[in-house]
């Protein structure tokens, strides 16, 4: 299914450890597997919003979008996943990304950690074993990134 608008998904009998679904951007360009993801996810207990480029996701989170953690694909059209990284840190976007993509070579691992990744899942893992991942506590990595983006002057 193409869809030009970002589809918002939600499962409100989801929990997390205070009660509320874990909120997540959900970026990938191929529209099959956003869409199967996403709804894989939400019945997992998440909130998903997805978007098929690092632009229409930029422009929705100045806009007021918000959310707990990112999932970033890699390939993305016009800026990578590993370009729109860097990208949102310089913007002041502090949330946890996590890449799922299909390039698991320990080269693309260690680059997605050294622009400051949270996580790194291998698509063919399955939309399970992501969701164990981000379920993961990230609260520290969230006071963490604030504290930097202080010291850098971007909040």
């Amino acid at each position: 299914m193409s869809n030009a608008w970002p589809i918002v998904v939600s499962n409100p009998g989801a929990t997390r450890n205070e009660n509320k679904p874990i909120r997540l951007i959900f970026v990938d360009d191929d529209d099959d597997y956003r869409e199967a993801a996403a709804v894989e996810l939400v019945d997992l207990g998440f909130m998903v919003e997805t978007f098929a480029d690092g632009a229409s996701m930029l422009a929705s989170v100045a806009d007021g979008t918000t959310a707990d953690v990112i999932v970033l694909d890699w390939s993305l059209p016009a800026m990578s996943g590993i370009d729109l990284l860097p990208r949102l840190r310089r913007e002041g976007i502090l949330l946890p990304v996590v890449f799922l993509t299909g390039r698991s070579s320990p080269s693309h691992e260690n680059l997605a950690f050294d622009r400051g990744a949270l996580d790194f899942v291998d698509k063919s893992r399955g939309v399970p074993i992501l969701a164990k991942r981000i379920r993961e506590p990230n609260k520290e990595e969230t006071t963490r990134l604030k504290r930097r983006a202080k010291e850098l002057g971007l909040i």
